[in-house]
């Protein structure tokens, strides 16, 4: 998918909403100009209230972040928009996903524990104020 101007403005608005200050516009807007990225959405009422983006680098991909509006959370659509991303990255030749997530962050470990991922390892202090937990999911048919 090609994001005009006012798409970015949105995906970096629920990045920063969501994340606060880990990604600048820059840096988002150039992984969703990549033509090895993928950004998958979900509208609702007109407008992008949620996203899933990533990167296929040969046989794996690799999760970088999932939004969803804080308003909207608890509904399902997270775990609709990582199905999405992993049958994309599929059928662009992934067989494997990886993600980074903060130690902390338990809703999100449960999510993805919840859609076959499993922990393999522990970055001791990756983030200031956390560690980062790293997981994989095998993609198969």
């Amino acid at each position: 998918m090609v994001f005009g101007e006012k798409e970015k403005d949105r995906l970096f608005e629920l990045e920063q909403l969501c994340f606060g200050k880990d990604w600048t516009r820059e840096m988002l807007c150039e992984e969703l100009d990549s033509p090895l990225s993928l950004c998958e959405v979900t509208v609702c009422g007109g407008e992008i209230c949620a996203f899933a983006l990533g990167k296929l680098a040969a046989d794996e991909c690799e999760l970088y972040q999932i939004c969803v509006h804080p308003d909207l959370r608890r509904r399902g659509i997270a775990a609709e928009l990582l199905a999405r991303f992993i049958g994309s990255m599929k059928n662009r030749g992934a067989s494997v996903c990886f993600l980074e997530v903060r130690s902390r962050n338990a809703p999100a470990i449960a999510l993805y524990n919840s859609c076959g991922f499993e922990q393999i390892s522990v970055r001791k202090g990756y983030y200031s104020d956390d560690d980062a937990v790293i997981m994989r999911r095998y993609i198969t048919d």
